[in-house]
């Protein structure tokens, strides 16, 4: 930017000069003797009407602009969720905050952040504030699981190989080659976002545009099977989205309308996902394996919304159409062996969706103000059904089975009052009504009612204290296990999302906000679902927990917050070994710790130093037990973790700044499913071994900005 601004002075200034060098040809004393400008009659001259009302230019820039080097600890990538990135050693970046002002009121601001990480984003606005504006954005998004997923499989364009020399087994265990042959591979998602915003405003409308392109990359976990044999495989990921939206708004005298567009295509690289068989074939031919990936698909959208507003009374509605499609080419049922034929090249998917939406809102006194609403929404899968043959592992046919359709509609409508007895003292209660029809579950009706209740008490200025209590009950029609399919579901299973429920819920808070130095909070929250009709399946769970937060104020240039949260989760199931009555229970207890600390300390060493830090403890774990005549507890899955973040902040002079950042993390995390294990533990799957994480990482950074 401070390039850019040097270059556009040197053009002003290249073009005044020429200005210059043709008032001096004209009125230099040695080319016109006796017509200098020290010989002219001023008098009578309006030296006002010179004024050149476009040379001005005033330019207004405030903000900084900083580059960063810092120093981070990549050994294990897990610590870049932290940090904002994997790279291990040295690296840079670039953080701004600028905003450039001219006399006719434009405006632009420039913001980076971290710009240069994969957590980096930056932001360029200009335009005119409250007539338009356009926006131009990048932000970077990762995620990082672990880089130590321990694989024999390369990845080639679409397929994952193993080395030539390759020599199967039957088993894990008899793959010679495998030990040496296994590397690391990284588990992680990096997404970049770009995207551009447009708005203008008129006298009685506004106009928006929005484009988004999104482009992710990375690897997943992905499992390959082969009947009775498995392969754990990193599966690449290549794949982008673009989303165009566009609205226009219309505004009068208590009334607004508009309509609504929006445009999204996914495109995924990759069309399928193939892999080399590490296992000697079970029967036949099969040494490889292949799967689809998620197809390329579109979808279109347009809504109209209105809204009316008189005297406290306000009306909203809403009406929306959408398309999804999806017409990618079918793959081959199988690779091993004849294929099947398939009924149709693709699928010619569509899916249709109508949405309307109707609230109200208004005071009828000056106690009472009530508030209803309806929504509708309506799911119609119009893609042709047709017998498709069903292939196991990519390895034997075993029959047909019909795509089902999966049409739903939904109908909500709520109905809520808020009563205020004084000042101090309200009531808000509330009745919600959801009602479901399927087609294609086990269900073919759901409806849902509610009823809730809260209370707020305001004693004085500074305390405030409120409660709420919820009832739920969910039921239903005649439940049919669904029974296209080869593998039906046991008669008396329930499906959590579809079982008959009954739900308590209640929640007290309390806040104090008495001085300006200091203010806290408080909330405890208490929960219980009872799946009434349910022998197998999930039977009961049960939920507790609370959070205590404030802040205190030393003075104006030292402060303090603290957090604390906790949360216990108790949750029952019933399942059956032999498709008959229950004969075996599993309990899981799960429980998570949140607590903060922080300070900030600003003004020290004649006001050109602030000290800041944060520090968070987190732990989270999950004891499970399965009892089938003995209990047997599950092994360890838990993470803990220790984060501190630090920085000072010292102004060297008016212009010039300096920055420290220091980041320790303390990180352990066990999966029992996985922990301790090997690539060969497991006889008949090839795992990728141990992924837990146990490590201290540390980011060191300095950076030095400028002020504009």
């Amino acid at each position: 930017m401070k390039q850019n601004m040097m270059n556009t002075l040197a053009q002003h200034s290249i073009k005044m000069s020429i200005v210059a060098i043709a008032i001096t040809g004209v009125f230099s004393p040695a080319m016109a003797d006796g017509y200098g400008l020290t010989q002219v009659n001023r008098t009578h001259l309006k030296l006002d009407k010179w004024e050149c009302k476009r040379c001005k230019v005033s330019i207004d820039a405030q903000g900084s602009i900083g580059t960063g080097v810092a120093y981070n600890d990549g050994s294990d990538s897990h610590f870049g969720n932290s940090s904002g990135t994997d790279k291990d050693g040295i690296l840079g970046h670039l953080d701004a905050n600028v905003t450039l002002k001219s006399e006719s009121g434009y405006r632009t601001e420039i913001l980076a952040d971290k710009l240069g990480y994969d957590n980096g984003s930056a932001a360029l606005t200009t335009g005119k504030p409250g007539q338009y504006e356009v926006a131009f954005g990048y932000r970077g998004i990762a995620n990082y699981d672990t880089d130590r997923a321990m694989t024999p499989y390369r990845v080639k364009s679409d397929a994952m190989i193993l080395a030539e020399d390759w020599q199967t087994g039957a088993t894990t265990g008899q793959m010679v080659s495998l030990t040496n042959s296994v590397k690391p591979a990284e588990l992680m998602t990096q997404r970049d976002r770009f995207s551009l915003d447009a708005h203008y405003k008129g006298n009685f409308y506004k106009a928006e545009l929005n484009y988004q392109h999104e482009v992710r990359s990375g690897q997943r976990a992905f499992s390959g099977n082969l009947l009775t044999n498995s392969a754990m495989l990193a599966q690449p990921i290549d794949d982008s989205i673009d989303n165009l939206g566009a609205k226009i708004y219309f505004n009068g005298d208590g009334w607004l309308a508009g309509i609504d567009t929006m445009i999204s295509l996914y495109n995924n690289d990759h069309d399928a996902l193939s892999w080399d068989s590490a296992f000697s074939p079970t029967f036949g031919a099969a040494y490889s394996g292949q799967s689809a990936t998620a197809p390329d698909n579109k979808a279109y959208r347009i809504a109209g919304n209105a809204q009316f507003s008189d005297n406290g009374q306000q009306i909203l509605m809403h009406s929306g159409f959408s398309r999804f499609t999806q017409e990618q080419t079918f793959l081959p049922a199988t690779i091993n062996g004849p294929s099947p034929d398939l009924p149709t090249a693709n699928l010619d998917g569509q899916v249709d969706m109508i949405e309307m939406t109707i609230k109200y809102s208004g005071r009828i006194t000056s106690e009472l103000s009530l508030r209803a609403s309806y929504d509708y929404k309506d799911r119609d899968n119009k893609t042709e059904v047709n017998d498709y043959p069903q292939v196991i592992t990519d390895s034997y046919f075993a029959g047909t089975a019909a795509n089902p359709d999966y049409d739903r509609t939904r109908q909500k409508a709520k109905l809520a009052a808020k009563y205020r007895f004084s000042r101090n003292v309200y009531l808000d209660v509330g009745y919600e009504y959801d009602h479901n029809n399927y087609s294609g579950l086990d269900r073919d009706t759901l409806h849902e009612s509610s009823i809730y209740g809260r209370l707020h008490y305001r004693p004085s200025q500074s305390w405030s204290f409120g409660f709420k209590a919820k009832a739920q009950d969910r039921s239903g029609s005649e439940y049919k296990p669904v029974s296209r399919t080869d593998s039906p579901s046991n008669p008396l299973l329930r499906k959590t999302y579809l079982a008959d429920r009954e739900l308590q819920e209640y929640k007290l808070s309390a806040n104090y906000t008495g001085s300006a130095s200091f203010s806290a909070s408080a909330n405890l929250h208490i929960s219980q679902q009872d799946y009434t009709d349910t022998q197998i399946g999930l039977t009961d769970v049960d939920t507790s927990g609370y959070d205590i937060s404030g802040q205190y104020l030393i003075n104006e240039d030292l402060s303090f917050n603290a957090f604390l949260n906790q949360d216990w989760r108790e949750s029952e199931q019933a399942s059956s070994s032999n498709f008959s009555t229950p004969n075996w229970y599993a309990n899981a207890d799960e429980q998570s710790t949140v607590v903060g600390l922080g300070m900030l300390y600003q003004n020290l060493l004649d006001k050109q130093l602030s000290l800041g830090v944060d520090y968070n403890y987190s732990d989270g774990q999950s004891d499970t037990e399965v009892t089938q005549g003995l209990t047997t507890p599950y092994g360890a899955y838990f993470s803990t973790s220790h984060n501190v973040n630090a920085f000072a902040d010292y102004q060297m002079s008016e212009s010039m700044g300096i920055r420290f950042d220091w980041i320790f993390e303390q990180y352990q995390d066990a999966d029992w499913s996985n922990q301790g294990l090997s690539v060969d533990s497991i006889p008949n799957v090839l795992i990728f071994g141990d992924l837990s994480h146990d490590y201290n990482a540390h980011y060191f950074g300095v950076t030095l900005s400028y002020q504009l």
